[in-house]
């Protein structure tokens, strides 16, 4: 008798399609949710990116103004902000991927090599609870 059930199926019933529906559905809910925190993460690390780029850039404006402004680098240091970056480096006029950068500039004399200032340029974003730094030397310009 069991087998003349079978044999007489013609398709999946409704009870089975929503069955199959609801497991489904249950499935794909948990990837979803590791598709939406990857897009955040990599949006995070352009993020990231683009602050260490800006600090890299920021290192070698003040290399450069080493060598040609050696007197007057504190206080270019003191003003520095991104609208001078932008005249520097042409690459950040509108491609910004957020709007509150923060660029901290610190010079230090060092103690160790006379005539050489420790630089550190700290670039700080999202109400400057994130950050990245870098260090370096400055040698006066001859």
């Amino acid at each position: 008798m069991f087998v003349k059930l079978l044999d007489n199926s013609e398709g999946f019933s409704l009870i089975e399609t929503m069955a199959g529906i609801i497991l489904l559905t249950i499935a794909i809910f948990p990837a979803l949710g590791y598709f939406t925190n990857s897009v955040d993460f990599v949006h995070q690390t352009e993020i990231r990116s683009q602050a260490m780029d800006i600090a890299s850039d920021t290192m070698e404006y003040f290399q450069a103004e080493a060598q040609n402004n050696w007197s007057d680098i504190n206080t270019k240091s003191d003003s520095f902000s991104l609208d001078d970056l932008v005249t520097f480096e042409a690459q950040y006029d509108d491609n910004l991927l957020i709007d509150d950068y923060t660029i901290d500039i610190y010079l230090t004399e060092n103690e160790v090599v006379e005539g050489n200032k420790k630089i550190s340029v700290r670039v700080l974003w999202n109400n400057d609870s994130k950050s990245v730094q870098l260090n370096s030397l400055l040698r006066g310009g001859s």
